[in-house]
């Protein structure tokens, strides 16, 4: 903010000539004051004879942290030229404020002849050197007036004062704001928030790679902007909502123009950009019995009995809708919803499927109707009490996956623009809908999941090269393994594991995340790495000997991020606990790995590379076992591994959660996490047992957001450190904020222009902001 200005006098800011208007009773008119125009070039004539005149110079806008000086020359190039003490406007002085620029002797002759004067005005801003005001600039920054007799300079003189009294309220209404404040007043807001003035500065100790606050040499404190720009962040109103925080971190504006907010400083003006876009739970759901199995039996046949829509048109089907306690309206929209399902699916006569899937399904299928595709989609298992957690409860059915030309044509068909739309709004808004999404070629997805996610089916799992699961769950290939039935009080093995497309297999994540760092590595050149079967690669784990300290090996693999292992065997044994599918291991090219064992460094920048892939594919761990004969193992994980850790990534990349849903009575005790946990059934009973799982993708998890910057964008300790109490100003109750990027690849520590990753133990290392204030004491905060 920098007009502060109260407008008390009205339109017009100047005091003599409000004072002149408002005399009274026999005064009006008796007191003269003209306005004198000034030249571009700073030439004015007072030309009329005046009596008892008054040059003043006055300001025709309000100053804000600027003085003006302004040198007045009478008779400049005459005989008689003088130049007179400058005239000064101080910071905050306002408009129409005058200061008396000439004075001529009038006590022998009251009368004065014409006269000229030549205008200098030169401004400053705190102890910069003063610039010339010239042109135009000099007759919109002050003007002369001239204020004719005794009465008039009596006036003035009385009123003089008032242009003092208004600079001052002008200045101590700014130093109450956080734009203008400086030195006391600064710190008295501070204290109103509870930040103080640094009296240190953050430190980067290359040696150690610590980060520490130094005091700084009294009297040197913390410079005034610097203070004021912390203080901005807690000196507004603000709703820690996803627009208001990028309003604050990066101004008004849009995503392409420089950040004008609290880090317009920036290189290149470059904004943060705010993630959200979740990674979205797996679910998976498996039916035991706690105690007799005939708990399940006989709810899977009331499951079918009162729940399950049964599509196919057979008298067993029909009896058994007709036969439900529903509103006639209800039995009405089940039965055309058969039918309009029987359009496009042929179902088995025995097939259920549960209301969700079967609408999900029936939108797909009327929108390959409007598309005028006569495909039917042969239905190859739905409903099934023996089908474990995918089919038990009808939330999945197989179908026969599209032919090449099948998919070709519904793909044609949704990128006709020209085709007539059908009456089903429905479809045609889904149609829409998938076309703005983007519509990918069948060699990428020869499964239309692009069609049948945008109808609500969130799983399309490829089963088998002649079967595809569909699911208007989300679960990512997640199947639950566990008996049918528990004995009460008996610990019972349930195992969860996200398949891979074909499967049963290994993990979904890590057979993808393994064959998409292989393409990256190999269509950069580099030869391919053998990927071992478990049992290879435990049989090749427990070959690796030990090794002496200090061997070449050692320093590459630390470039790389590596660790070294020399003592195998207790790593080994921690490996072999370890649940096979979360688990792949990859023996290294041989001239890499040759060149590795040898320390050549540039053997290790290309395994950095190969490291940064794997990152990039979020996994979370790698662990390198230097085995005899010149080769090299590398253990990839989705979770942390011994010795390495969680070192490609801050977390794990997948994880499980588990709990029961008690049915019919029946209870059940289960660990709430891992891939493998146990179930102990302690009333009779039927257990759902829920497994609700996530894998990390690139994306955020739920309750959290990101903040990320530009590919080369660096932020320098102080900006750093500006950035983290500002998102903690900003942080929701509930909500992690995930900085692991920033730290990562932003901040330059030694001021060389290239980040440095920040170590977990200095990541925290700046100084808090805002502290807890303590009453009357604001100099000691």
């Amino acid at each position: 903010m920098t007009d502060i200005r109260v407008p008390v006098d009205g339109a017009d800011p100047s005091v003599e000539r409000n004072l002149v208007d408002q005399l009274e009773g026999p005064y009006p008119g008796t007191v003269r004051r003209v306005v004198v125009p000034i030249a571009t070039t700073g030439a004015a004539a007072v030309d009329w004879t005046s009596r008892h005149p008054l040059l003043t110079v006055v300001l025709r806008r309000d100053l804000v942290e600027e003085t003006v000086r302004v040198t007045v020359t009478v008779d400049p190039g005459g005989t008689a030229e003088r130049v007179l003490p400058p005239v000064v406007f101080a910071p905050w002085s306002a408009a129409g404020a005058s200061v008396p620029a000439y004075v001529p002797d009038t006590a022998d002759e009251p009368l004065v002849a014409s006269f000229t004067v030549a205008v200098k005005a030169e401004r400053a801003v705190d102890a910069a050197a003063a610039t010339a005001v010239t042109g135009a600039a000099l007759t919109a920054l002050v003007e002369l007036a001239v204020v004719e007799g005794n009465l008039g300079r009596l006036l003035y003189l009385t009123s003089y004062e008032k242009h003092r009294l208004r600079r001052a309220a002008r200045e101590v209404h700014a130093y109450r704001t956080l734009a203008h404040a400086r030195r006391d007043a600064l710190d008295r807001i501070g204290a109103d928030v509870g930040v103080a003035r640094f009296v240190d500065e953050l430190v980067h100790e290359p040696a150690s790679g610590e980060v520490y606050a130094r005091r700084l040499a009294p009297p040197a404190r913390e410079p005034d902007p610097a203070y004021a720009h912390r203080l901005g962040l807690y000196r507004r109103f603000l709703l820690p909502t996803p627009g208001a925080v990028r309003q604050l971190l990066n101004g008004p504006g849009r995503d392409t123009d420089p950040n004008a907010g609290l880090f317009a400083d920036l290189p290149g003006g470059a904004r943060f950009t705010l993630r959200e876009d979740d990674d979205r739970f797996a679910v998976a759901i498996r039916l035991v019995a706690a105690g007799d199995p005939q708990h399940r039996t006989n709810f899977l046949a009331q499951l079918r009995r009162d729940r399950l829509v049964l599509p196919a048109n057979t008298p067993p089907n029909n009896t058994v809708h007709a036969g439900r306690a529903s509103p006639a309206s209800r039995l009405t929209e089940v039965t055309a919803l058969r039918a309009s399902l029987r359009q496009s699916y042929a179902f088995g006569s025995a097939h259920g499927v549960a209301p969700p899937l079967a609408a999900a399904l029936d939108r797909a299928g009327r929108v390959c109707r409007a598309l005028g595709s006569s495909v039917v989609w042969q239905v190859t298992r739905a409903q099934d009490d023996a089908g474990a957690s995918r089919y038990e409860l009808g939330l999945g059915v197989d179908i026969t996956p599209p032919t090449g030309a099948q998919a070709t044509d519904l793909r044609n068909r949704v990128l006709d623009t020209g085709r007539a739309a059908t009456d089903d709004r429905t479809a045609e808004a889904l149609i829409a809908a998938a076309r703005a999404r983007g519509v990918p070629t069948v060699g990428a997805d020869g499964a239309l999941a692009w069609l049948w996610q945008v109808c609500g089916l969130q799983t399309v799992h490829r089963i088998s090269t002649a079967s595809v699961y569909l699911s208007h769950l989300p679960t990512r290939g997640l199947a639950v393994t566990a008996p049918v039935s528990a004995a009460v009080g008996a610990d019972t093995a349930v195992e969860a594991q996200f398949h891979a497309p074909g499967d049963p297999g290994g993990n979904a994540l890590l057979l993808s995340a393994l064959a998409g760092a292989a393409a990256a590595w190999t269509g950069g050149g580099e030869p391919g790495w053998a990927q071992l079967t478990d049992a290879a690669a435990r049989t090749r784990w427990a070959a690796v000997p030990t090794r002496p300290a200090g061997q070449p090996v050692d320093q590459v693999l630390a470039a790389a991020g590596l660790p070294a292992v020399r003592d195998p065997a207790p790593v080994v044994a921690a490996l072999n606990r370890l649940p096979d599918e979360l688990v792949e291991t990859i023996e290294l090219p041989a001239a890499l790995a040759s060149a590795l064992i040898a320390g050549q460094p540039a053997a290790g920048d290309r395994l950095a590379r190969l490291v940064g892939l794997l990152r990039d594919q979020h996994l979370a761990a790698a662990l390198p076992l230097v085995d005899t004969g010149n080769r090299v193992l590398l253990v990839c994980s989705l979770i942390g591994l011994p010795q390495a850790g969680l070192n490609l990534s801050e977390r794990r990349a997948t994880g499980f959660r588990w709990y029961t849903v008690g049915l019919g009575g029946g209870t059940a005790e289960i660990k709430a996490v891992g891939a493998r946990t146990t179930l102990r059934p302690t009333h009779a009973g039927l257990v759902a047992v829920v497994a609700l799982a996530y894998v990390r993708t690139g994306l955020t998890d739920p309750y959290e957001f990101r903040v990320e910057l530009p590919d080369g964008v660096t932020l320098t300790l102080a900006q750093y450190e500006r950035l983290m109490n500002a998102l903690t100003r900003v942080c929701p109750l509930g909500v992690e904020i995930n900085t692991f990027g920033i730290r990562r690849d932003h901040v330059d520590l030694d001021a060389d222009g290239a980040a440095e990753p920040l170590r977990p133990a200095v990541a925290r290392t700046y100084r808090t902001f805002q502290q807890r204030r303590h009453r009357g004491v604001y100099d000691q905060l």
